[in-house]
């Protein structure tokens, strides 16, 4: 009986993770932001006339719901855009941030689910940790009351999320030839259409090091989900995945998906100190 207590204490224990939660919602705000230029840009490819992604066929409410954009439409698509950078904005600034976190969830689903062909795992990424977000009010700290077990309980749920992305990638990553032959990181790097010339040149120039980059980039995804709970080395895993995330989002080309990636970071790890801290949370209020 004791594992169980400890876990329902832990719960009753006030909300310390204030910070995180904070630069969440700034990573969050950011993705949006860079994803709404790019969106904007290609507006009529988005939800033209002509868009990219074909109409689906939905039927349920719940699907309905967020899938407002399946057959376009670039007024209503730019309302939502709006719609979602005034929430999260007002998610940082404001205390109605569960609301307004689950209004930015609901637009943002809109306009991921009407650009499916466009998007990287990148996108469904921030949708987990905005879905999550709208349970959190990091306000809310008071022990042994409802609000603030489901802040935990909420922050649990991203790292898990994230923890099961590298566990589940690692797993398909296995079942195929190019990731245990180590040849998968060079079929990569020959897509002129994503990789930079510079990242090709490298890598194609030393067959050892590529071949240890495509065994590195496995043993970090299954170890991931283990050593990040180590508290004495969470600060390392997360440098290493940074930079194998910048290498994605720069040399890869999947620039969403390396951003996002380390959007979610923040969930576990925060570098910043408490006195900056209590400066952004002063001007905040």
């Amino acid at each position: 009986m004791k594992n169980p207590i400890k876990i329902l204490a832990h719960f009753n224990r006030p909300f310390t993770e204030e910070r995180n939660v904070l630069f969440l919602r700034y990573g969050v705000l950011f993705f949006c932001v860079v994803n709404a230029i790019h969106n904007v840009i290609l507006l009529e490819y988005c939800w033209g006339e002509y868009k990219m992604s074909p109409t689906l066929s939905i039927g349920k409410f719940s699907s309905n719901f967020v899938n407002l954009l399946n057959e376009g439409g670039t007024a209503f698509a730019i309302l939502l855009i709006i719609i979602q950078l005034l929430c999260l904005t007002g998610a940082i600034f404001l205390k109605y941030k569960r609301i307004l976190t689950f209004i930015a969830y609901i637009a943002t689903a809109n306009l991921v689910n009407s650009t499916y062909l466009m998007n990287s795992g990148g996108h469904h990424v921030i949708l987990l940790v905005l879905f999550f977000l709208s349970l959190i009010n990091e306000e809310h700290t008071l022990d042994n009351s409802w609000p603030n077990a489901i802040n935990k309980a909420a922050m649990i749920a991203i790292k898990i999320q994230v923890c099961m992305i590298y566990f589940i990638s690692f797993l398909y990553k296995i079942i195929g030839e190019i990731w245990l032959d180590g040849s998968a990181l060079w079929q990569a790097l020959m897509l002129d259409e994503y990789t930079l010339p510079i990242f090709k040149e490298w890598f194609t120039s030393n067959n050892y090091i590529l071949v240890f980059s495509t065994y590195f980039v496995l043993a970090y995804q299954i170890l991931f989900p283990i050593l990040i709970w180590v508290k004495k080395v969470r600060k390392w895993v997360l440098l290493f995945g940074v930079g194998l995330h910048l290498f994605i989002a720069f040399g890869l080309g999947l620039f969403t998906f390396g951003i996002a990636m380390i959007v979610a970071y923040f969930a576990f790890y925060v570098p910043v100190n408490k006195i900056a801290f209590k400066r952004i949370r002063s001007f905040i209020d």
